[in-house]
């Protein structure tokens, strides 16, 4: 970590010294006036997370868009902790990305999930972009500076998607190479010895065009086991990345994608550790417009990935490896969609996709002295076609149908291959009464394959050590949401007042959980199994005010989760889990925030409240509620430079992220400043998006 963190802080200090290089382009590049933002009458937004683009108006499910300029105002310190101001996103724990495994970062929409791998699909770019081999995200794997706005559409998405689109989808949509020259270059730097940077450059003209954007992060961390577990072998919970993207347009509709991406992390103890190395390329094309259009993709990513367990002893004075894995991967796929408007209003579509998946994890077992490397291929691909129509300006209905099958590959010949296919679909309608009135309601059927991680990797987390199980079956997901939004200005680009309820019912069948098969004292066994049932329901409530550079948010989600099936071995039920609640998914999440912005500086504050929940499957190990206060302070000092300050966790609250023999708890208070230049031939701020 030591050598990491000093290339990281080099990295950063290069990035900073570029600004004396931004004279020298801003001379090659004349500048050209565009309209400012404040002159357009209206702003549509358009989502593409749904398989082509709609309108945010017209979409059937919930949808969130959360803009660049949004993501940079936040106090936070990676795209994951951005995200967590929207209560419907969060990991498996509560702990942020930088704090926590990286299998314990998959994304949890709507409570549907069990453990740390994703029940969402993570897109970038149409393409996806969680882990081949286990499901879970690396969510600093795309530069901040590239990313123009991040897309949640919630409720089952496999009817266009298939595999992993179980509770929704989310996309990071980057920027398009535009046709200028320009740089940007942002930094931070505060507590526990953290800093990031990083920078984008942009080159092109009409017909082609690049953006090389990169990041890098190293911060020190904190001790994660709480001052009264605490032991001499406990050390800081440290993390540190960089990572490139260069994204090139070819030809007018073509892209191509290059990226890097390397992460290690110290998790604690001096003997567990893990890191990342990744390498990626994909090219897309596409033409057309909302009415009439086509995308073509494919890529090719290959990844490895290390990771070091331990066994602690009672009195954390002493540890002994007890687990080494080394993890290579790699996936290939390619994604095609069309879709076409008749003369009558409906919109038809229709598409494939293919994704090809291979690991093996070669894990020598230390205190045992044996070794062994399971793993396999995974092929899974489908074909969907969907449709959308308009009866006058007041109904919206939209469609889909899907066809899914999937292949497993063992690579032990004692282990059977399996082969499986479903039927997903979605139908959902959207009614305006009035303008400042939207109704919509959905129902949809989804479902998720087990991923290689889960068939055939073990692991082990303190005392704590889980089976893989190479049996396991897909999930399945069949559920119905209703909600409605008003606004009290909805013509106007600014609304003064919006309220939005939903309310959603999801029937989880056959969910992958870490099912608790035995515990001793020292010991708690548990193996990847499948639930036989559980029922997921909840309420989101949505109100914001905005009036001039004042805006004031509302955000609260209630869940209520409970098991319904027991997992089965043999014919036998297992303890029975009926009635109790899913692991990992608070009853309620809460979020209330007050913005001030004008043409000189910006503030912002918000107060985070999560309920308690379970660590564990039979609800015996508590996580209390807990509280964070966040805050940002923006310093306009030019168009061109920024200053902030950021806070989070401003009141040191004590979060409880994780309870086995011992109490893991999240990140202390963290202040830090940051800075923004966007160099005066840099346009991007006065270009309307």
């Amino acid at each position: 970590m030591k050598n990491s963190r000093q290339l990281s802080i080099g990295v950063i200090l290069v990035l900073s010294s570029l600004t004396f290089v931004t004279p020298c382009l801003s001379a090659q590049e004349p500048q050209t006036e565009q309209p400012p933002p404040e002159q357009r009458a209206e702003q549509v937004i358009t989502v593409t997370a749904t398989r082509r683009p709609f309108d945010l108006e017209e979409i059937s499910a919930h949808a969130t868009v959360v803009g660049a300029d949004q993501l940079r105002q936040r106090p936070a310190l990676g795209l994951d902790e951005a995200l967590r101001w929207t209560p419907q996103f969060s990991l498996l724990r509560r702990s942020p990305g930088r704090a926590s495994h990286p299998t314990a970062q998959g994304l949890n929409l709507r409570g549907v999930s069990p453990s740390g791998t994703s029940r969402a699909l993570v897109l970038l770019d149409g393409l996806p972009l969680t882990d081949a081999f286990g499901g879970w995200v690396y969510w600093n794997r795309t530069p901040s500076l590239l990313i123009e706005r991040v897309e949640i559409v919630l409720g089952g998405a496999s009817g266009a998607f298939g595999n992993q689109a179980l509770a929704g989808t989310l996309q990071i949509v980057s920027r398009t190479p535009p046709a200028r020259r320009s740089i940007q270059i942002h930094g931070q730097g505060g507590s526990q010895m953290t800093f990031r940077g990083g920078f984008a450059l942009t080159a092109g003209d009409s017909k082609r065009g690049l953006i090389l954007a990169a990041d890098a992060f190293d911060t020190r961390g904190y001790i994660a086991v709480s001052q009264h577990d605490r032991g001499p072998v406990d050390e800081e919970v440290t993390a540190a990345h960089q990572t490139a993207m260069l994204r090139t347009r070819l030809a007018p509709g073509l892209l191509a994608l290059v990226e890097a991406f390397h992460e290690e992390r110290d998790n604690g103890t001096p003997e567990t550790y893990n890191s990342t190395r990744a390498l990626g390329f994909s090219l897309s094309q596409s033409g057309g417009t909302a009415m009439n259009g086509h995308r073509l993709a494919g890529f090719a990513r290959r990844q490895e990935f290390r990771s070091r367990f331990s066994s602690v002893i009672a009195a954390r004075s002493r540890e002994l490896p007890v687990l080494d894995q080394e993890v290579p991967s790699w996936e290939t796929g390619i994604t095609a969609n069309g879709w076409r408007q008749y003369s009558n209003g409906v919109v038809l579509g229709a598409g494939l996709d293919w994704r090809r998946v291979g690991g093996v994890s070669y894990e020598d077992v230390l205190l045992a002295g044996f070794s062994r490397d399971p793993g396999g291929t995974q092929n899974i691909g489908g074909l969907f076609v969907s449709t959308q129509a308009r009866f006058g300006n007041s109904w919206h209905l939209d469609a889909s149908l899907r066809g899914d099958g999937w292949h497993n590959n063992p690579r032990e010949p004692s282990t059977d291959s399996r082969s499986r296919s479903t039927v997903s679909s979605r139908a959902g309608v959207v009614f305006s009464p009035a303008p400042d009135w939207r109704l919509r309601a959905a129902a949809y059927r989804s479902f998720r394959a087990p991923t290689l991680n889960e068939l055939y990797r073990a692991f082990r987390v303190g005392n704590v050590s889980t089976r893989a199980n190479d049996t396991l079956t897909e999930e399945r997901l069949t559920g119905a949401e209703i909600g409605g939004d008003w606004s009290s200005s909805r013509a106007t680009a600014e609304p003064r007042f919006k309220l939005g309820i939903t309310g959603y019912w999801n029937r989880l069948r056959d969910a992958v959980a870490n099912v608790t098969v035995g515990a001793t004292t020292r010991l708690v066994l548990r193996q990847r199994r499948n639930l036989g049932a559980a029922t997921v329901r909840g309420v989101e409530i949505n109100a914001s005010l905005q009036h001039g550079g004042f805006a004031a948010n509302l955000v609260t989600s209630f869940i209520d989760t409970r098991i319904d099936g027991d997992p089965v071995v043999s014919g036998q039920p297992l303890v029975s889990l009926v009635g109790n609640r899913l692991p990992q998914v608070p009853e309620y999440r809460l979020r209330g925030s007050l913005a001030w912005t004008d043409d000189r500086w910006g503030a912002m504050v918000g107060w985070h409240f999560t309920g308690d929940q379970f660590e564990d499957d039979r609800n015996r190990l508590l996580l209390a509620s807990g509280n964070a206060l966040d805050a940002a302070f923006d310093w306009h000092l030019s168009d061109q430079l920024t200053l902030g300050l950021r806070a989070q966790n401003l009141l040191n609250a004590r979060l409880e992220v994780r309870r086995t023999s011992i109490l893991l708890v999240g990140p202390p208070r963290s202040l830090s400043v940051t800075f923004n230049l966007r160099p005066s031939h840099d346009m991007a701020a006065k270009t309307d998006r």
